[in-house]
């Protein structure tokens, strides 16, 4: 499990990240969703540490970390080696001059592991993504965007992470590719029980795959609602905006519900 207690974020005097609290379960998805400069790719590097967040409380695993602080700042990854992070676009994510076998095997370098074991790692990982495991002696200049991406899923996934950090992994992709990659993610994360985070402004990918839906405004916590209510039954005007926008263009289909503007003196 993943729990964090009003996490901050400030630079410079800004403050980037106010109150952020939420809870994930092992096998869980967490789509966070939000307009752009809400928040949401400074909470993911907030979180594995690249940002330096203030905190009440966090714990991963099991295992409290609220006393890891150096004068109310915690810089430190959560849980490393025990989440990793797979960004928008996967053609600036992989060194462009070395194999991706190798880019996907840098994670294992310092457990002095045999390299037929590291073989067989980087083997297993091109498999759980649904690629041929050929495709590691290329270079990523040499595959399409969409095994680009696959090759960095599969980097994230021979670490055994317990949680991965998704910036809009689907966002370079076209839609056959994308709902490919979407299903493939969502097989890994039944098999091997791993929590996601993922940042998306596609509300259709989270109404499909996510449990639970958060929402940013701003660098605060607008909504944290299970999917099945977000999408039913948003919790402010904001996310009931957000949603029917998302019917409107066509990326999320479902029932009517009443705008902001329509339903008046309730919200």
């Amino acid at each position: 499990m993943l729990n964090i207690q009003r996490l901050g974020l400030s630079i410079n005097g800004q403050t980037l990240l106010d109150d952020v609290s939420f809870t994930v379960e092992p096998g869980e998805t967490l789509c966070i969703v939000g307009e752009s400069g809400s928040g949401k790719t400074s909470l993911l590097k907030s979180i594995q540490g690249l940002m330096p967040a203030y905190f009440e409380g966090i714990s991963f695993q099991g295992d409290r970390q609220a006393e890891i602080r150096q004068k109310g700042q915690w810089r430190g990854p959560i849980g490393m080696p025990g989440s990793r992070w797979v960004m928008q676009d996967p053609i600036a994510a992989l060194n462009p001059k070395i194999p991706l076998g190798q880019s996907i095997s840098e994670s294992l370098y310092r457990r002095s592991m045999p390299k037929m074991d590291v073989d067989a790692a980087v083997r297993q990982a091109l498999l759980d993504v649904e690629l041929n495991p050929d495709v590691a002696t290329r270079l990523p200049s040499e595959v399409s965007m969409g095994q680009a991406q696959r090759a960095c899923l599969a980097r994230a996934l021979i670490a055994n992470p317990s949680l991965i950090l998704f910036d809009e992994p689907l966002s370079a992709l076209d839609a056959v590719v994308q709902k490919q990659i979407a299903a493939t993610m969502k097989r890994i994360q039944l098999k091997y029980e791993i929590m996601y985070l993922i940042v998306t402004h596609d509300l259709g990918f989270a109404s499909a795959y996510a449990d639970q839906v958060m929402v940013l405004k701003n660098g605060k916590v607008e909504a944290n609602q299970t999917a099945a209510d977000f999408f039913h039954d948003p919790a402010s005007p904001y996310c009931r905006d957000l949603v029917l926008a998302a019917r409107a263009l066509g990326s999320l289909s479902g029932p009517a519900i009443p705008s902001s503007y329509e339903r008046g003196a309730d919200v």
